[in-house]
């Protein structure tokens, strides 16, 4: 998969750390639930207007794969009341 989707060296801030992940370590899962759909809909929405349609679909889908694989950093430890 393309970096600019998966790994995009923009977000990198030390190695092995992104600032998703720190994101992350500031919220709980549901606080950190709504700001991944957030980013969600807006590549959807947006898809193909600023990027490549294609890409826009691919950075949406990642987020979905974000929040299943970074919501054991939250603050809650990744435990939601269900």
């Amino acid at each position: 998969m393309n970096n600019n989707v998966k790994n995009p060296k923009h977000y990198q801030i030390i190695s092995g750390v992104e600032s998703i992940d720190i994101i992350a370590r500031c919220m709980t899962v549901e606080q950190f639930s709504g700001f991944c759909l957030g980013n969600i809909l807006k590549y959807r929405i947006r898809a193909g207007k600023k990027d490549a349609l294609e890409q826009d679909i691919a950075k949406a889908n990642e987020y979905e794969n974000i929040f299943e694989n970074k919501k054991r950093l939250c603050v809650d430890g990744g435990v939601d009341d269900e």
